[in-house]
């Protein structure tokens, strides 16, 4: 019965017409209650009765009797129109009033002429209403049809591809019209044209007289088909076929009655029986629905299929029984139901609405919540939360009754009734406070497992504010769930490297094996929605089969997971994760209640998740940059050691040198090689780039360097070119070294020196300043490139400064560089000075000058002097 159809425009479109037409109508016959209600002092009663399909009168008031008119005779015409049918002598008797005369012409019984009468009219009614009468009519013929139309539209609305909803929308109308009554040619309203009256006349009869179809066959279809009608189809014909044509004919006879009895003259013939049979297996389809849903409780394999079944069971009995006793009664009196005044009726028809909502409910609600759940919580909101603020609005208005009463008492004084009016306002304070602590005391006393569940799950909330350890974190808010809720399987999905996948689960016999992609529609789905998501796979129309982006994984992922609940761990727009809880121990549906608070739960575990997975990353780039700076304090140990450890004693010669890297360890490189035949070499470069990259080709180029000068060599060009050949070899494209490389010999004194585009070393002499510039280009950047040499013989006195643009380029704050002109000053100044001296004293000057400004650029300082 439950079967799914595609188009659901089509059956909306049919809805909203089937709407609009209904509520017209609806208008229109409250309207004409309405009116009949209030003129009903002054409308005219009819003064004759006809019987069904006939112009015969049925009965006939006293003053027609006393004319001689009698049961059988013939009614020609009405106000000297020929009679056509009821609605006629209702248009009449709507336009006169009490006194007037309604004239016909009948013929007699053995007459053969008619003879023309005058009918007085007489007052319908009192025109006095009573209270209960009043209530009686607002809500049978008001309330309870607009009820019943918002109800069963509403339904089909929320589910249009439910066979059920529609069939629900059906025994609304006719429970609507069953109930406001079945005087359908007088109840019609007039205004309405021929053609619409004649259509309505029809439809209200025919639901008036198939409420009990609807209802049989509800509780044969639902939720699922009954196993004996699979077997057996042909018995519910049995009932559904004579009532049907019962109903039908009915209608028909209804209309023809109002417009035109002759239309099926004859056809109460056939009814009459046939309507005898109806009514008894209209009872009999009522029993067939009881019937059918006390079978299929038994039968039922799933917890929520009889949960709905319990439910509607004993919600329709509860509204029936009093009406039905109420039936009984008058077929075993005789007496009818005139016997029962509104304050019984009233009753009974509150009761029934109890039946409409029940079916509402079973058909609109995912998972259905046991009874004896539905009654606590009514009992809970009524008694527990209601209830105490009546009795706090009653006391409070006692206190303040008291309070007025003594205040004003002309006996006491103006001190006294200050003091009356505090004492008032005292006492409602302390009311107010006092029904708090009664309400929490009911609800511990009559709710204790509710009560225990919202304060645990309440603390849980506060709790994991404070956690920051991840796994301590999902493994309490899971447990104590588990714990509170008696849910026995909870999953806590974490994000991480694009995929979200059970963390820490509780229940399972294994770890699950269920991850989801950040791309997956079930992940789509919950950053979508931003709140719980209910998983129902007996359901064709949940989201996990309407949306297009779930797949046939997700959904394995989500059946391993037994999820039946989904709640997303947020942080602002951010999904850190999401929790999976299954079904509860006690199989019945997560509540309201249920929900609200573990959204909260939720909210507050995505946010300590967040802070969590932040002290995580925190942590470890902490222990990230530890193992850095271990790393570069060994690598500047390394370099360190690059370095000349201790310089070659050349004859004639005070040398010294240093550098202080930028980033610990740097692209600096200056040595002294201790050659053949007790020459110096003297070599100086700086690597383009900083930091680790760069010290690894200063490596590089010192190896290429001692590799070239190991066997002695005096051809520096081809010596620089070899370096170039092999640093371009080593390096990427991008990395290359000014270089500076020399070769003294002690016995001439005679320096030769190729420069590679670095910083011109300077010698001072004699107050003036030689510059070492020839050379050729940078190392490492060409591969084919040209070097000269050239030679200078250095004479005592000499101070040869060799440096990169680290100390040159030394900045201030205001980005001032030191320059090569204040290095000059600085080492006349201190040219008396031994080399490593001078270098202390330089380094003081560029750091003086600098004043504290941060350095970007390694600083390296050689000083030779020739003594």
């Amino acid at each position: 019965m439950r079967t799914a159809r595609p188009d659901s425009r089509m059956q909306y479109a049919l809805l909203a017409i089937a709407f609009s037409l209904a509520v017209s109508y609806q208008i229109f016959f409250s309207t004409r209650l309405i009116e009949s209600r209030e003129h009903e002092a002054v409308e005219p009663l009819p003064p004759f009765a006809l019987r069904l399909d006939t112009d015969r009168f049925a009965s006939v008031e006293k003053a027609l009797a006393d004319a001689g008119l009698q049961p059988g005779d013939e009614l020609l015409q009405v106000e000297d129109q020929p009679y056509r049918g009821l609605a006629q002598i209702s248009h009449l008797l709507a336009i006169k009033r009490p006194g007037d005369q309604l004239t016909i012409k009948v013929l007699r019984q053995g007459h053969t002429e008619p003879e023309t009468l005058g009918a007085p009219l007489v007052a319908a009614g009192t025109g006095q209403h009573s209270i209960l009468s009043w209530v009686s009519f607002v809500v049978k013929d008001m309330l309870t049809p607009v009820f019943c139309l918002l109800l069963g539209f509403g339904v089909a609305a929320v589910r249009p591809r439910d066979p059920l909803a529609w069939l629900l929308l059906a025994m609304m109308l006719s429970f609507s019209y069953m109930v406001t009554g079945g005087e359908t040619s007088f109840g019609i309203p007039l205004a309405l044209p021929v053609v619409l009256r004649t259509v309505a006349i029809l439809l209200h009869t025919f639901f008036i007289m198939t409420w009990s179809i609807w209802i049989l066959i509800f509780g044969i279809y639902f939720p699922e088909r009954l196993s004996l009608d699979r077997r057996a189809p042909w018995v519910k014909w049995i009932i559904i076929g004579p009532v049907g044509i019962n109903a039908i004919g009915s209608a028909l006879s209804g209309a023809a009655e109002a417009e035109n009895y002759r239309l099926f003259t004859g056809l109460q013939v056939f009814l009459v029986p046939l309507g005898n049979a109806s009514a008894l297996l209209q009872m009999a389809a009522i029993s067939g629905f009881f019937f059918s849903i006390g079978t299929k409780i038994g039968e039922e394999s799933t917890p929520d299929a009889k949960r709905r079944l319990n439910l509607l069971i004993n919600g329709s009995g509860v509204a029936f029984t009093p009406m039905f006793i109420l039936v009984v009664y008058a077929l075993i009196s005789g007496g009818g139901f005139r016997d029962f005044g509104s304050g019984i009726w009233i009753p009974c028809i509150l009761m029934m609405a109890l039946f409409p909502i029940t079916l509402a409910y079973v058909i609109v609600v995912h998972r259905a919540l046991d009874v004896r759940v539905v009654i606590r919580q009514g009992i809970r909101y009524a008694l527990a939360r209601r209830g105490v603020v009546v009795l706090q609005v009653l006391v409070s208005a006692a206190v303040i009754f008291a309070a007025l009463t003594l205040a004003t008492d002309p006996a006491r004084n103006r001190p006294q009734k200050i003091q009356m009016l505090g004492f008032g306002l005292t006492a409602l304070v302390l009311i107010r406070r006092g029904t708090e602590r009664v309400r929490r005391a009911v609800d511990r006393r009559f709710f204790r497992e509710a009560y225990n569940t919202e304060t645990i799950l309440s603390e849980l909330s506060d709790q994991v504010r404070t956690m920051v350890e991840t796994r301590p974190l999902l493994e309490t808010v899971a447990q104590r769930i588990s714990a509170s809720l008696h849910v026995p399987k909870v999953a806590m999905l974490v994000k991480q490297d694009g995929r979200y996948h059970p963390e820490f689960a509780v229940g399972y016999d294994s770890p699950p094996e269920a991850d989801f992609e950040e791309a997956a529609g079930t992940v789509a789905q919950i950053k979508r929605s931003r709140e719980p998501l209910r998983v129902y796979f007996d359901d064709p129309d949940s989201w996990i089969y309407r949306e297009a982006a779930v797949s046939e994984a997700d959904r394995a992922g989500l059946q391993k997971l037994e999820a039946q609940l989904l709640l997303p761990l947020a942080f602002k727009d951010k999904l850190v994760g999401f929790m999976s809880l299954s079904a509860k121990q006690s199989e019945e549906p997560y509540s309201k209640t249920d929900v609200q608070l573990l959204e909260s739960v939720a909210m507050q575990t995505g946010l300590a998740l967040e802070n969590s997975q932040l002290t995580a990353a925190i942590a470890a780039e902490v222990a990230q940059r530890e193992r850095l700076n271990r790393d570069l304090e060994i690598a500047r140990e390394v370099q360190e050691r690059l370095f000349p450890q201790k310089y070659p004693v050349v004859a004639g010669l005070d040398i010294a040198g240093h550098c202080r890297p930028a980033q610990g360890v740097g692209g600096d490189y200056y040595d002294f090689l201790d050659l053949p035949d007790g020459c110096l070499g003297i070599g100086i470069g700086d690597i383009s780039g900083k930091g680790i990259p760069a010290a690894l080709l200063m490596a590089s180029l010192q190896a290429s360097l001692r590799g070239q000068t190991i066997g002695g060599t005096t051809d520096l060009a081809k010596l620089m070119t070899n370096v170039n050949r092999l640093i371009y070899e080593a390096s990427p494209s991008n990395r290359y070294a000014t270089f500076f490389y020399s070769q003294y010999e002690p016995a001439t004194r005679r320096l030769t020196y190729v420069n590679g585009g670095h910083n011109a070393p300077m010698i001072l002499r004699d107050g003036g300043v030689l510059r070492l510039e020839e050379g050729g280009p940078v190392v490492g950047l060409f591969k084919p490139s040209r070097y000269s040499q050239a030679s200078i013989d250095l004479q005592p006195g000499d101070v040869m400064v060799l440096f990169t643009d680290g100390i040159s380029e030394a900045m201030n704050p205001q980005d001032d560089e030191w320059g090569e002109e204040r290095l000059i000053e600085a080492v006349k100044v201190c040219r008396d000075h031994c080399a490593a001296q001078m270098i202390d004293e330089l380094m003081r000057e560029a750091d003086a000058f600098a004043a504290g400004a941060p350095q970007h650029d390694d600083m390296t300082i050689m000083i030779v002097k020739v003594l």
